[in-house]
């Protein structure tokens, strides 16, 4: 249900085009940028699954260990979504590796 209706995104896309198919880009003036991997790739840095109902396996995610303080990876929709009738949800799941680079995640 969660990956048909508008607005939703599971990441399981070629390359770079999940900014094309979940309307968002990266922020050209931020400073690192996100990118699309699976469990497989990113190895005991990364969560063992994703949340794709299925046989998904890919997630956003942004690699920190290597910025300093104050530096951030961006992405801004580019869809503008129709008014909802009194409902609205957000609905995404997070993976943060505890470690000193561990920064802030703001949605």
């Amino acid at each position: 249900y969660y990956t048909s209706i508008p607005g939703s995104c599971n990441f399981e896309t070629q390359d770079q085009e999940w900014t094309t198919v979940c309307g968002l880009t990266q922020d050209p003036s931020d400073d690192f940028d996100w990118d699309i991997s699976n469990s497989a790739v990113t190895g005991q840095m990364g969560p063992d699954a994703d949340h794709t109902p299925g046989k998904g396996q890919h997630f956003l995610y942004v690699n920190s260990s290597a910025q300093k303080e104050g530096n951030r990876a961006r992405i801004i929709t580019t869809n503008l979504f129709p008014a909802s009738l009194g409902v609205c949800r957000v609905r995404f799941w997070f993976w943060m590796f505890a470690s000193r680079q561990t920064g802030v995640l703001k949605v």
